[in-house]
């Protein structure tokens, strides 16, 4: 199992990143906030779109000059998200969407409809809403600031899931999203990262048989921001529990 409570030494900040501003959707959740101290220790520049009131502190977020929380009412209309860059004079070039989770219940044919909604509103339909508020938004950083948003996704978006049918549908879909996206935004660099295990510690992700810690999913996030080279889906694998 990949222990990720061990300390570490606190990196360097990475050249390639100091110069970024992320918005990171779902920053304040388990994997999100992995993402987040990652990009601090970097040098990035980083936003947090959040539900809570203003001032309540994600899960383990650290205070620092160089993270901004903001509260968004309503994901169709997050002005708030922009309003919070002009205050600090930030100008957004890159995003992640660490957004849903895991779900397991029962059989597609006895599933109850409002449960199925539930869970694709959670795991592809927040990824559309993302998408639709940060894609332009990073894009009008411009072509010199190579724009990039980067979707976190999991096994069950190739792999057919028994028991977790709408997980895999809702995962299948945010993979043609993104597809869709790299042919009508072609300016940004659209990425997934494939996480292939459950993430260590995540207390959704129930009875996994394999782990990866989220220090490593986070590295392959900050990888591809930092690369334009970068492939289309990245994977991440995980360790036999």
């Amino acid at each position: 199992m990949t222990d990720d409570a061990a300390p570490a030494a606190r990196p360097a900040a990475d050249p390639a990143l100091a110069r970024r501003v992320v918005v990171v959707a779902g920053g304040t959740g388990h994997v999100g906030g992995y993402v987040v101290r990652a990009l601090l220790d970097a040098g990035a520049r980083v936003v947090v779109p959040t539900r809570r009131p203003a001032g309540a502190r994600g899960r383990g977020l650290p205070d620092h000059e160089h993270l901004v929380r903001v509260t968004v009412r309503d994901w169709e209309q997050p002005g708030e998200i922009a309003a919070a860059l002009d205050d600090r004079g930030w100008v957004a070039d890159a995003a992640v969407a660490s957004l849903g989770g895991w779900w397991i219940g029962t059989p597609l044919v006895e599933l109850d409809p409002l449960v199925w909604r539930q869970v694709l509103d959670d795991n592809l339909t927040a990824h559309f809403l993302a998408a639709r508020a940060l894609v332009p938004l990073v894009a009008a950083a411009g072509p010199d600031a190579d724009p990039v948003h980067v979707a976190l996704n999991g096994a069950a978006a190739t792999e057919p899931m028994a028991l977790s049918g709408p997980v895999s549908v809702a995962g299948a879909g945010q993979r043609m999203l993104l597809d869709v996206l790299r042919r009508e935004e072609p300016g940004v660099r659209l990425h997934e990262v494939e996480v292939l295990a459950a993430v260590a510690g995540d207390d959704r992700n129930l009875d996994p048989v394999a782990e990866v810690g989220g220090t490593a999913v986070a590295a392959a996030v900050l990888g591809v921001l930092a690369d334009p080279g970068s492939p289309a889906v990245a994977a991440v694998a995980g360790e036999r529990a």
